[in-house]
């Protein structure tokens, strides 16, 4: 059985237009010059020639829109599009591996959504099949296709709803506004939105005629400081609010449930976005947690997963849960992730002589900042000196994060990054690669790195753990080397 070719929303079009925004502009730009001179040429205003423009490029998506057609047959999907150059992509219910869909609150009254699929075969950075705005029900008729039940009536989405809801869901969990506010304030990305601010605010200064800032300058001299100290104090502001709204926003009702050999994960406030995973894709789990969340003992669990499904657009990163409490980690995961550990373990660490190769590392590093400040700004660039100490903190929060350990058919690898330590779970199966690098110099000090691959999107995640005894690298290479 093969359903007929089937048009996306009308509203495709203006998807289309959006999604090309800075095209539009960059063609505008290379074209107002000779649309001027052809207009006034020919005695017609040039507001003429741009809009007769603004209707070619809204034909060709329209063109485009009437070329793109899909086909729900019984064994595939099948995606017809292309305007100059046909193409029709085939796309086998079995080989689906994950299906991706979002939709913004605007078009909830319209049953309207983004969906996204992706197949095992999958080698590129975008999915196999978008399918900008549709109706929901194409969703659920792809999942019964996929699920290898019998299609339903086209015109009842309420009941494919109904039908398509498992008998037997296994987990079920969701993030309640305690937690997800404990998230939010605890999140270090309000830092470089501090960052942001006041850099505004210094090119806002350069726009101030100079006049006007010698006039306040004398008015305000014995102010400037509590003025520029509120003026401070404002931008930390706004930015530590900016920062709170768009974790809520993203992660508003964040729900995760496990059906089956499926994981699914939804949220968002403006627009929800929702992901299903078979758990076999999933190839490691990573506990996070920023140096803030560690005073508060909480941790945020992500999957490693051989799919370029994500929390977001730009990330392959596939949250399971935001916030836990440390101690009830593994047991709210279990249920989600059955060969997750059931507890943590007390991992293996490095002697305190190790500290020193991160600190120097990193010392080192600074030294790129700090040279150039203080040969051209001589006094003032001693305040690069700062950088010194954060990345000597930095070097030595590195070191004392790093840990490993080999549980079961587990290795657990631990490192700290810019002040944020993460915990990788790997089952032994899914470790790709691994090396055991050991330099000329560090033979004679007896240390060694060992660094494990693991797939991650559509490519791989580097975990490495740096200036471990030589034979503990040895004893973890060798465990890694049974198959």
């Amino acid at each position: 059985m093969t359903s007929k070719p089937q048009h996306l929303n009308p509203l495709s079009i203006v998807y289309f237009i959006f999604r090309h925004f800075w095209d539009t502009i960059l063609l505008l730009i290379i074209g107002s010059g000779p649309i001027t001179r052809w207009s006034t040429a020919i005695g017609i205003d040039p507001v003429i020639g741009f809009s007769a423009l603004a209707v070619l490029i809204i034909l060709w998506h329209t063109i485009r829109y009437l070329c793109l057609t899909f086909e729900i047959g019984k064994d595939m999907l099948t995606i017809n599009s292309g305007i100059l150059v046909k193409r029709h992509s085939h796309i086998l219910y079995t080989r689906i591996q994950t299906i991706q869909h979002t939709q913004w609150f605007f078009l909830v009254p319209f049953h309207l959504e983004k969906l996204q699929i992706e197949t095992a075969g999958h080698d590129d950075h975008s999915p196999e099949a978008v399918l900008p705005i549709v109706n929901e029900r194409i969703r659920t008729e792809i999942e019964y296709q996929r699920n290898g039940d019998s299609a339903p009536a086209a015109d009842s989405t309420d009941h494919l709803a109904k039908q398509l809801k498992p008998s037997v869901q296994q987990a079920e969990y969701e993030i309640n506004s305690h937690e997800l506010t404990v998230f939010a304030l605890t999140s270090l990305g309000v830092f470089p939105i501090i960052g942001a601010g006041f850099a505004v605010y210094g090119k806002i200064q350069e726009a101030i005629p100079q006049k006007l800032i010698d006039s306040l300058t004398a008015k305000l001299i014995h102010q400037s400081a509590v003025i520029l100290g509120v003026i401070g104090l404002l931008i930390v502001i706004i930015s530590i609010a900016g920062s709170y709204l768009t974790i809520i926003q993203k992660y508003y009702k964040f729900r995760l449930n496990s059906t089956n050999t499926q994981l699914n994960t939804e949220q968002g406030l403006f627009q929800r976005n929702s992901v299903t995973i078979p758990i076999a894709r999933i190839q490691a789990l990573r506990i996070k947690q920023n140096v803030i969340r560690q005073w508060c003992h909480i941790s945020t669990v992500q999957a490693l997963a051989a799919s370029s499904a994500g929390d977001d657009e730009k990330s392959n990163d596939l949250m399971i849960l935001p916030v836990v409490k440390n101690d009830q980690v593994f047991a709210t995961l279990q249920p989600f992730v059955s060969w997750a550990p059931t507890q943590f373990s007390e991992l293996n660490r490095l002697a305190r002589g190790s500290y020193w190769y991160f600190i120097r590392n990193a010392s080192l590093i600074s030294l790129v900042i700090v040279l150039p400040c203080l040969y051209f700004f001589k006094i003032w660039g001693l305040l690069s000196l700062l950088v010194v100490i954060i990345t000597i903190l930095m070097g030595w929060y590195s070191a004392a994060n790093t840990g490993w350990k080999i549980v079961n058919d587990q290795l657990i690898l631990q490192d700290g990054h810019f002040f944020t330590r993460s915990q990788y779970v790997i089952p032994h199966k899914n470790i790709q690669s691994f090396l055991f690098v050991q330099s000329i110099w560090m033979t004679h000090t007896k240390l060694a790195h060992v660094r494990v691959n693991v797939r991650h999107g559509n490519g791989n995640q580097l975990i490495e753990i740096r200036y471990l005894p030589e034979a503990v690298g040895r004893q973890i290479f060798d465990w890694l080397k049974i198959r």
